[in-house]
């Protein structure tokens, strides 16, 4: 059942992408113009280099190097910090790989959604929808005023900042982590 909202979301931002002269500017022409791929780009983001360390760990490197385009929704390190320091540890070394994976996963979502885009898609879908994530369940995402939260709860993770844009996709900043699937 959720699966029709997450393809309506999507497209609704593909077709309102389109429309004429009311739309600003285009964000995936600007990513396209970028050198940098989203590794290469997030390296010059030191507010991002925890996560930018777990994507590596993880093994994601060749992915997000490669010819894909991605939408990342990644803490900022602030973030990280509200995780038990055990667990933030683990994260990072081998034996902690499998949930590095589990839990970064769950932060991707495949294609460029520009968040112009995203905010006419959730417009159009009364304030909710979905993405696909490369986890294992699709993130749920909420339109409050001019913030955009992510999950169901009220203390779900928001995006905060400016994207950095890169050649393969998007990264917008959250303020919190958003847990693996259970």
């Amino acid at each position: 059942m959720r699966k029709p909202m997450v393809a309506a979301l999507g497209g609704a931002a593909l077709m309102l992408a389109a429309c004429g002269d009311d739309v600003p500017t285009n964000n995936v022409a600007e990513a396209a113009q970028s050198d940098s791929n989203i590794l290469a780009a997030l390296g010059s983001h030191s507010d991002l280099s925890t996560a930018t360390g777990l994507l590596k760990s993880a093994g994601l490197e060749q992915t997000l190097n490669g010819v894909g385009s991605y939408t990342l929704f990644l803490p900022v390190d602030d973030a990280f910090e509200s995780l038990p320091e055990d667990q933030r540890t683990a994260l990072s070394t081998e034996e902690g790989r499998p949930q590095a994976i589990a839990l970064i996963s769950q932060h991707i979502s495949p294609g460029y959604v520009a968040r112009d885009d995203m905010m006419r898609g959730l417009a159009a879908e009364g304030g909710t929808g979905q993405l696909a994530t490369m986890g294992a369940q699709p993130l749920a995402l909420r339109r409050q005023g001019d913030a955009v939260v992510i999950g169901t709860g009220e203390d779900g993770p928001r995006i905060v900042g400016d994207p950095v844009m890169a050649r393969n996709g998007i990264v917008y900043r959250i303020d919190r982590v958003i847990p693996p699937a259970r």
